[in-house]
């Protein structure tokens, strides 16, 4: 990080390609200020928070099967890491030399001009930084992190880090609670994208980063006697009341520097596809058993896209489901069949009607890449839709889990249904944002809860039921906290309630040859932007020399 330190007075509230305003240029044309306003250094930081929660986020999704890829770079599909920290790590880099750094110069700021609303805001995005930061790498530099007298940092357990966020999270509502010295929502709210200067949306989201905080202890034998499953529920009930409270990044689209990440103008996802995971937890065949048409979650037309090809049957749709293929992720590696077929690339044959579509959009035969979608894309994946950070129904999914491990299966079914309900809510909001999709009607709502694929009774409920409809509502948005949740698992822990896997049929075929043997992937190696060349003791210590580094386990997965 030597080289880091030395330019950090050029990188402070710069924005990268996220693609954010360049609100201000602190160098030595004398007509850029040389002492921003607090109102102007905030928004690139609110911004910047999306966009490599959405690249560096689709590896882990990728490792959980959203995704499959579609390009024969095969290393996540197969959980094979980042040897040398050469890719996937870009949040390392934004984090601690550019959304870090501005961070710091807000609370500093903030404190000596005593606008205590921006210090909080300031506190609790550094907060939820450290808490992505060591979701993805585990250890990494905290008590050290952007002293500027240093070239080498050493690295915190992440235990000492996920305290640390804790003491973060709660300096932030001190601040954020206070109403004296230069405090106004209308200050706040020039520079405020989210919340608009609303302090107290700003300190349900605190509450909400303190619930999945406390969540990270369950595999921990004091998650119940010390009152950590207590508290998640206490700060999930503190936190949103729906999605009118949801963290959302807004984007307008108007050029190519402010759409949204996710979107088909950012050609992000063009060679990942939707896999047989999340596709069959949607089309009824994992939840009820089977894809008819009566089985199938109203949320799967809203959520993933069909093929041209909604009748003929083949590998990657072996059942008709309306046309829902997806990327069969196989023992010889992830792959679109029809790719292969005779015609498979050349628009309008029968093989290219049948292959799985992007992400963006459902297919049409003209459609060869997402350069040439006219269409505004659809549930997550639009140009011009907000970004989530944080949503009402996930916290919810953590209170029924937190109450289950309780034995409160009346609470816990409660929060199940209100998760699943607003999830609901959540696809109804994007599809009224694309135009393109109708919304879930009342109607195939209840009907989809008459299924067995909803568990109507309390007593019944179990873990499996909870974290497949979670499993579901994080799809794609929120990769780090869903890949927190199957790593809880160790992927293919049993649910002592059903005897069966907690992510039912979830499976890993192939093995990259990195992993020394079937282990799945836990972490990814920090970027050898800086830490190879400064940090390389750390880096020795920690392991990350060793070729299979990346399949040690997270501090929170074990007991």
């Amino acid at each position: 990080m030597k080289h880091m330190n030395k330019i950090l007075i050029l990188l402070i509230a710069i924005t990268t390609t996220t693609g954010c305003k360049k609100y201000f240029d602190v160098n030595a044309d004398p007509a850029s200020p040389q002492n921003p306003e607090l109102a102007s250094i905030l928004p690139p930081v609110l911004a910047n928070s999306t966009f490599q929660h959405a690249i560096d986020g689709a590896n882990a999704a990728t490792l959980i099967q959203n995704f499959t890829t579609n390009n024969g770079n095969l290393q996540h599909d197969q959980h094979g890491g980042n040897p040398g920290g050469t890719v996937n790590t870009g949040f390392w880099r934004v984090f601690y030399a550019t959304q870090g750094t501005s961070i710091n110069l807000i609370i500093e700021k903030g404190i000596k001009e005593e606008n205590w609303d921006y210090v909080g805001v300031g506190y609790a995005m550094k907060a939820w930084g450290f808490q992505q930061l060591t979701s993805y790498f585990s250890d990494a530099p905290f008590h050290q992190a952007w002293q500027s007298n240093r070239a080498y940092f050493e690295y915190d357990s992440q235990e000492e880090i996920l305290r640390g966020v804790d003491s973060l999270l709660r300096t932030a509502l001190n601040y954020l609670n206070r109403t004296d010295g230069k405090v106004s929502s209308a200050s706040l709210g020039r520079g405020d994208i989210i919340y608009k200067g609303d302090r107290s949306k700003w300190i349900k989201f605190v509450h909400g980063l303190l619930a999945r905080n406390f969540h990270r202890y369950t595999n921990k034998s004091n998650y119940l006697a010390d009152g950590y499953a207590d508290s998640v529920i206490k700060y999930v009930d503190l936190s949103f009341n729906g999605m009118a409270d949801n963290f959302q990044v807004p984007y307008t689209a108007s050029r190519n520097d402010d759409t949204n990440p996710f979107g088909p103008a950012r050609s992000n996802f063009n060679t990942l596809k939707q896999a047989r995971f999340i596709t069959q937890l949607l089309d009824g065949t994992i939840l009820n058993g089977s894809s008819a048409a009566i089985n199938r979650d109203p949320r799967l037309r809203a959520m993933l896209s069909a093929s041209a090809d909604t009748a003929t049957v083949t590998a990657s749709m072996p059942i008709p489901n309306g046309g829902f293929r997806y990327n069969l992720l196989q023992n010889t590696g992830g792959g679109d069949f029809e790719s292969l077929a005779t015609g498979g690339v050349t628009p309008g044959t029968p093989a290219f009607r049948r292959r799985v579509s992007t992400l963006y959009s459902d297919s049409l035969p003209a459609n060869t890449g997402g350069a040439l979608f006219t269409k505004a894309g659809k549930y997550i994946f639009q140009n011009s839709a907000p970004a989530h950070l944080m949503a009402f129904h996930e916290l919810q999914f953590i209170k029924a889990e937190a109450a289950h491990r309780k034995g409160s299966k009346g609470l816990a079914h409660a929060a199940y249904i209100n998760g699943i309900n607003a999830h609901f809510e959540f696809t109804n909001f994007y599809s009224a944002q694309s135009g393109l999709t109708p919304s879930i009607s009342a109607a195939q709502r209840s009907q989809y809860f008459a299924t067995t694929a909803v568990q109507s009774i309390a007593g019944s409920l179990t873990l499996t039921d909870i974290m497949l409809q979670k499993y579901i509502g994080d799809w794609a948005w929120n990769p780090y906290e869903s890949w927190s949740d199957v790593r809880r698992y160790h992927y293919f822990d049993v649910d002592p309630e059903t005897n069966e896997q907690v992510y039912r049929t979830f499976m890993i075929p192939a093995y990259n040859l990195n992993n020394l043997g079937p282990k799945p992937a836990y972490r990814f190696l920090p970027t050898n932007f800086s830490e190879f060349d400064w940090n390389e003791a750390e880096i020795r210590r920690i392991g990350g020399f060793n070729t299979d580094y990346h399949t040690y386990e997270m501090w929170f997965t074990q007991p």
